[in-house]
C-alpha cells in the first residue's frame, strides 16, 4: 500500500502522465482498534466562572459510546496521496521517511484529509472528539490540569506548565517528531512521544453552579483540543504550535492526527 501511495504521489508531483495513468488508484487500508463503550472521568477545558470569578471546572463522569480508531498516525505517504489528488494542502514540513507520521498540519488540514479519505474508502471517517481520544489513549493519556485542589486558575496553570515541562522531557527546542515504540493497552501506536494529535473537541465556556454542576455556553471552536502527554488547546489554523498559537496549556511539539471510523 505504501509503495502505491508513494508512486502515485511522485508521479503527480513530477508530472509524468503515463506513469500516473499506469498506476492504479491507491489501495487505502487501515488497521483500526475497537474501543469498547465506557464511562470516564473527564474535565472540560476552557473558561468557567462562578459568581463573576474564574474557576476550575470539576471532573465529570462522561459516557463514551463504542468506536473504531486508527491504530497508527496518518503517515506522510498517506497524506501525500491526498495532496496529489487535490484533496489536501501541502504540509509545511515532511518527515524524512514516508512511513513516519505526517506532522505540521492544522486542524483544517486533518479535517480535509478525513473528508478525502471518506470519499476514497466509501466509509465515513472523522477526527475523534476529546473524550474518545482520552478513552483510546488509556494509560498514555495525560492531563496536566487535574493534580491540584486549587480553584484558582492561575495556580492551576502554573502547575499545568510545570507538570507539562516534566512530561515533555525536552530541555531545549523540540527534537524531531518521534512516536514511542510499542502500543498501549488498546493497541494504538505512536502515543507518548512528542507528537500531539488533533481532536474535534472545542474550547468550552460555562458557569459553575453552587451545587457543583456546570452550565455550558457556546463553545469556542476556533480553538481545538489536542491530546498527547498533556492536553492543550491550539488555534485551528496553526500547523506548528511550538512557535505560537497555543491557546491553553504548554504548546505541543508536533501536531499529527488519526481518524475514527463512523458506524
Amino acid at each position: 500500500m505504501k509503495a502505491e501511495l508513494i508512486t502515485a504521489a511522485l508521479a503527480a508531483a513530477i508530472g509524468i502522465p503515463g506513469l500516473w495513468l499506469a498506476t492504479p488508484e491507491p489501495v487505502l487500508q487501515t488497521e483500526t482498534a475497537a474501543i469498547a463503550a465506557a464511562t470516564i472521568r473527564y474535565r472540560p477545558i476552557g473558561n468557567f466562572h462562578q459568581g463573576g470569578k474564574s474557576v476550575v471546572p470539576p471532573e465529570q463522569m462522561r459516557q463514551v459510546a463504542a468506536f473504531e480508531i486508527m491504530k497508527h498516525h496518518v503517515s506522510h505517504a498517506e497524506y501525500a496521496a491526498c495532496v496529489a489528488d487535490g484533496g489536501c494542502k501541502r504540509a509545511d514540513a515532511n518527515p524524512a521517511d514516508d512511513s513516519l507520521p505526517q506532522t505540521h498540519v492544522s486542524w483544517h488540514d486533518a479535517t480535509a484529509y478525513a473528508q478525502w479519505y471518506s470519499k476514497k474508502t466509501g466509509q465515513p471517517w472523522r477526527l475523534p472528539d476529546e473524550a474518545e481520544w482520552q478513552l483510546a489513549a488509556a494509560e498514555i493519556f495525560g492531563d496536566a490540569s487535574v493534580e491540584t485542589d486549587s480553584t484558582d486558575p492561575a495556580q492551576r496553570w502554573l502547575r499545568q506548565y510545570a507538570r507539562g515541562v516534566t512530561l515533555r522531557g525536552l530541555p531545549g527546542p523540540a527534537q524531531d517528531p518521534k512516536s514511542e515504540p510499542g502500543t498501549n493497552s488498546n493497541g494504538l501506536s505512536g502515543l507518548g512521544g512528542n507528537i500531539w494529535e488533533w481532536t474535534a473537541g472545542c474550547m468550552q465556556n460555562g458557569e459553575l453552579r453552587e451545587d457543583g454542576s456546570l452550565t455550558f455556553g457556546a463553545p469556542y471552536c476556533s480553538a481545538r483540543i489536542t491530546g498527547g502527554r498533556h492536553r492543550a488547546v491550539v488555534i485551528d489554523f496553526i500547523r506548528d504550535a511550538s512557535v505560537g498559537g497555543c491557546a491553553v496549556g504548554l504548546p505541543p511539539d508536533y501536531l499529527g492526527f488519526r481518524l475514527v471510523k463512523e458506524g
